[in-house]
């Protein structure tokens, strides 16, 4: 107000001038500040226009009457407009506070558009993933078993120079048989059908469970189970450790020369005691240079065909379940094919 009354002062304004002076003034306050501080400004701008502009001047006498009824119209349309104002500049706020609240919910929106849009075409391909799940397994598995039934009549009836020949269509049917198994296990793992059940395994019964898997393939070949003094109970879904090591030994069982042992060794991870290792040992060749691992096989679509599909599936199982497949050259020669699990926690005493 101390501006405003300057400018009148050096104007030589007018009492009505001055008077619109200072409701610009007041304007501007309730625009900017709001209604109380408007208010604040109305009764001090009616002050210094009495003080300073109504005769006698310099005095806060009010001599005319009619100035009384002067100041009052002034405070109450000063009191008046500000309101007004203040009040316009509530809505204002209100409707900016409501376009902002539409867009976020326009965005929101948006949002939840394009996540069900994403849920839906997850649904599709699940639907999709059992579909084929379905075909597979009676499509692939109804001949299989018809195969397997037909080469049982033939071992019963072949002679003995063909006998082998069954014999080695029956392994590698059985073996067509499991990789179908395998690739099942795993899709369904990818799916989300069937989650890992993690339980306490001891490793002999793992192994035990493995060597009745592959009579055809083992055959006459002797293998030779040990399990380690204090080797810890496996916390491991069992139907799938037993699938990755029946892989390990089968694929020891081709690569090793006839007539040699193979081997099935537990012990505790002597680097972690919360894991257990299981080895399957052979004196084969040993491991290709192309496929060498001596961490834990992460084998990318690219490399699935160097290491081997029984491989890339094994990784994929152990990973399900906390564990890692690791190919190691065996000391003095041959291969290491190494399954690590999470070993089972100690009871407390």
């Amino acid at each position: 107000m101390g501006a405003a009354t300057a400018v009148g002062h050096a104007a030589r304004a007018n009492a009505t001038t001055v008077g619109f002076i200072y409701l610009v003034v007041i304007l501007f306050t309730a625009a900017r500040l709001g209604f109380f501080a408007s208010v604040v400004a109305s009764l001090a701008a009616t002050l210094c226009y009495n003080y300073f502009f109504l005769p006698p001047a310099g005095t806060w006498t009010i001599a005319d009457p009619a100035n009384w009824v002067a100041l009052a119209a002034f405070l109450l349309a000063s009191v008046l407009v500000s309101r007004l104002v203040a009040r316009e500049r509530r809505r204002a706020e209100e409707a900016e506070a409501r376009r902002r609240e539409i867009e976020a919910l326009s965005a929101e929106r948006e949002k939840f558009l394009a996540e069900r849009v994403h849920l839906e075409a997850l649904r599709e391909s699940d639907a999709l993933k059992t579909s084929l799940l379905r075909a597979v397994s009676h499509d692939l598995r109804t001949p299989i078993t018809a195969i397997q039934l037909g080469l049982e009549r033939l071992r019963r009836t072949a002679a003995a120079a063909a006998a082998a020949d069954v014999h080695e269509v029956s392994a590698e049917t059985e073996r067509l048989s499991r990789r179908i198994d395998n690739l099942l296990a795993m899709a369904r793992l990818d799916a989300g059908t069937y989650v890992p059940r993690p339980e306490p395994a001891p490793p002999a019964d793992l192994f035990r469970a493995t060597l009745e898997a592959l009579p055809l393939v083992l055959g006459a070949r002797t293998v030779e189970v040990s399990v380690a003094p204090e080797t810890p109970d496996a916390l491991t879904d069992p139907a799938l450790a037993v699938e990755i090591l029946t892989n390990l030994l089968e694929n020891a069982a081709r690569a090793a020369p006839a007539g040699t042992a193979l081997e099935l060794a537990a012990g505790p991870d002597p680097a972690d005691v919360r894991r257990v290792r299981l080895d399957v040992r052979d004196r084969g060749a040993g491991i290709p240079s192309d496929v060498k691992r001596v961490a834990a096989l992460g084998v990318s679509p690219a490399e699935a065909g160097r290491a081997g599909l029984g491989l890339t599936i094994c990784s994929s199982l152990a990973r399900a379940m906390g564990g890692t497949v690791a190919l190691l050259d065996r000391p003095g020669g041959g291969t290491i094919a190494r399954l690590d699990l999470p070993a089972t926690p100690e009871a407390p005493a």
